[in-house]
C-alpha cells in the first residue's frame, strides 16, 4: 500500500518513524534532571510541565501557521529546530538555558503534528483515507517501539545520548523534507489559499473552527475521553500494585501488548470501519473505552488487568482514525490548519491533566471508585458525541453518497 502512495505522503510517513522515535525523549527527562541535575520534584514537575505547554502551544500555532505557511515546509522546519534543541539539552545546559530549550523541544515537537497529518492525510486519495489514517497510526508505534528498544541501551551510556539520538532522528529528517521542499514546494507561503478561503467563505472568521458548535462539542468530548485513556498512565499501575499484586514487569508486559496490537490491527478495523461507517465506529468506541476500567472492579487476578488493556486498545483501534476523518472533513473549505492545531493540542494537552486528576481522586476515594467514576464520564463522552459526530459529516467536505457509506 505505501508504495502506491505519492511520494511526498511516503516522506511525511517516514518522518512520523523518526519523529516518534525520538519522541521517547519525554520519559528519560525527569530521571534526566532528577539524576543529573539533582532538581528537586518541585522544579521537575515545573519543567515537564513547560515541556507540555510548549507541545499544546506549538500544535496550536503550527497548525494556525499551516495556512499561511507550506506545509511541506512547516514540517521541516519543525523537525529541524526539534532536533537543535534536542542536541542542546544533551549538552547538560544551565537551569537558564534550560528553561527556553525544554518548552522549544515541546513547542517544535507539537508543531510537527498538525502539519504533518495534514499533509498525510490531504495526500491520499479520497477513497483510502481511512486505511491512510490506520497506516500513519502503526507506523507511529512502530517509531514507539523502536525508541523503547533503542533508547532502553542508550540511557546505559549516559542520559545525553538519548537525547542525542532524539536529535539525530529529527534533524535527519528535516533535512528529508525540505530537500523535498526545495524541489517540489511552489513557496515558502501560500497566500493563495487565504484568498481562495476568504472568497469561498465570504469572512475569513465564517471558517473558523472557534465559531463551530459542533466541532468545540466534539473536541470538549475528545478532553473528556483521553482523560480516561490517561489512567493508563498512572492509576492503572497503582491499582495493580496494589490490587493484583503485580510488579512493574506486568506493566511493561500490558503496554507491549497494546503497542503490538494497534501495529497487527490498525489496518484491519481501518478496513472495518470502511464498511460499517464512523458513526457506529465512534459510538461503540466510546462504549468500549468507557466500561474498561470498570473490569477491574471485577476481581484481583492479573486476567482482569489484560482484558482491560484488551478493551481500551480496541477503542484505540476505533476512536483514533474516526476522531481523524472526522476532523479532516469538517475542515475541507474552512481553516483547516487552525482546525487541526486544536485538535493536535487536545491531543497533546490531556497529559496535563488527566494523569493528575486521576491521581487526586484515586487518593481521595480510591481505585475502585476512579473506575466507576471513569464509567460515568465514559457515559457523558456518548452523550456528547452520541449526534456530534454525525453532524461533523453533514458539511461540507464529501459528497452525500460520501457521507452516508463514510458516516453512516
Amino acid at each position: 500500500m505505501i508504495r502506491t502512495l505519492p511520494r511526498s505522503v511516503q516522506l511525511q510517513l517516514l518522518a512520523t518513524l523518526l519523529n516518534s522515535a525520538g519522541g521517547i525523549v519525554k520519559l528519560f527527562m525527569p530521571l534526566y534532571f532528577l539524576e543529573v541535575y539533582g532538581y528537586d520534584f518541585s522544579t521537575i514537575a515545573w519543567l515537564m510541565a513547560a515541556y507540555g505547554g510548549g507541545c499544546i502551544l506549538g500544535a496550536y500555532v503550527g497548525g494556525a501557521l499551516s495556512e499561511r505557511l507550506d506545509s511541506q515546509w512547516a514540517t521541516g522546519i519543525s523537525l529541524l529546530l526539534s532536533g537543535v534543541f534536542a542536541v542542546t539539552l544533551a549538552l547538560t545546559p544551565p537551569f537558564a538555558l534550560l528553561l527556553i530549550v525544554v518548552p522549544m523541544v515541546g513547542i517544535f515537537d507539537g508543531a510537527f503534528r498538525p502539519a504533518n497529518l495534514r499533509l498525510v492525510m490531504e495526500g491520499s486519495p479520497q477513497e483510502l483515507q481511512a486505511r491512510v489514517q490506520g497506516l500513519h497510526r502503526v507506523v507511529f508505534n512502530l517509531g514507539v517501539a523502536l525508541a523503547g528498544l533503542l533508547a532502553g541501551t542508550l540511557v546505559g551510556f549516559g542520559y545525553g545520548y538519548v537525547f542525542l539520538f532524539q536529535g539525530l532522528l529529527n534533524l535527519f529528517g528535516s533535512f528529508l523534507l525540505l530537500g523535498y521542499a526545495l524541489k517540489h514546494a511552489v513557496g515558502l507561503w501560500q497566500l493563495e489559499s487565504i484568498a481562495a478561503t476568504q472568497k469561498d467563505t465570504g469572512d475569513f472568521a465564517v471558517g473558523s473552527p472557534w465559531r463551530d458548535g459542533f466541532f468545540l462539542v466534539f473536541i470538549l468530548g475528545q478532553l473528556l475521553a483521553l482523560g480516561i485513556f490517561d489512567q493508563m498512565y498512572g492509576t492503572f499501575g497503582i491499582f495493580l500494585r496494589e490490587h493484583a499484586d503485580a510488579g512493574p514487569h506486568w506493566i511493561a508486559y500490558l503496554f507491549s501488548m497494546n503497542a503490538l496490537l494497534v501495529v497487527v490491527l490498525q489496518l484491519p478495523v481501518s478496513r472495518w470501519i470502511e464498511r460499517h461507517g464512523i458513526v457506529i465506529a465512534s459510538r461503540l468506541g466510546i462504549l468500549l473505552l468507557g466500561g474498561a476500567f470498570l473490569i477491574l472492579n471485577m476481581g484481583s487476578h492479573i486476567i482482569w488487568a489484560v482484558l482491560t488493556m484488551l478493551v481500551i486498545t480496541a477503542a484505540e483501534l476505533l476512536l483514533t482514525p474516526v476522531w481523524t476523518l472526522s476532523v479532516m472533513n469538517r475542515s475541507q473549505g474552512r481553516q483547516r490548519g487552525k482546525y487541526l492545531g486544536i485538535f493536535s493540542a487536545a491531543w497533546l494537552g490531556h497529559s496535563l491533566y488527566g494523569p493528575g486528576v486521576g491521581a487526586w481522586l484515586y487518593g481521595a476515594y480510591g481505585g475502585f471508585t476512579l473506575w466507576w467514576i471513569c464509567g460515568g464520564t465514559g457515559l457523558l463522552v456518548f452523550m456528547l458525541h452520541y449526534s456530534t459526530v454525525s453532524k461533523l459529516w453533514t458539511e461540507p467536505g464529501t459528497s452525500p453518497k460520501e457521507q452516508t457509506s463514510l458516516a453512516n
